[in-house]
């Protein structure tokens, strides 16, 4: 069989299903979104790993505040000291920096 028999005989094909041809378009146009899709998926891929990026350097930061602050005083002995300085500060006559 030569290509011209094979000519022939598609558009014979043709002729007995024409549906066929549509169908083939089709599935080239959904080939091309597919192809689009994946383009997309890859755009968003890439976006997620910026993100993780970015979500590892503030809980690195976070960690490091947190260890920072560890040490510092609680909220009772900040509420307390205040308390006495408001005190001292009344016996001694001095007005708040407040």
């Amino acid at each position: 069989m030569n290509s011209e028999d094979i000519s022939k005989l598609i558009v014979a094909m043709k002729e007995v299903f024409p549906t066929a041809d549509m169908i083939q378009r089709g599935f080239s146009h959904v080939d091309e979104r597919f192809e689009q899709i994946s383009d997309r998926f890859e755009q968003v891929d890439q976006r997620f790993d910026q993100i993780d990026g970015r979500l590892a350097h503030i809980d690195a930061r976070l960690n490091t505040i947190e260890r920072d602050i560890r040490d510092l005083v609680s909220r009772e002995e900040f509420t307390d000291l205040t308390a006495r300085v408001k005190y001292l500060e009344m016996k001694l006559g001095v007005e708040s920096g407040k």
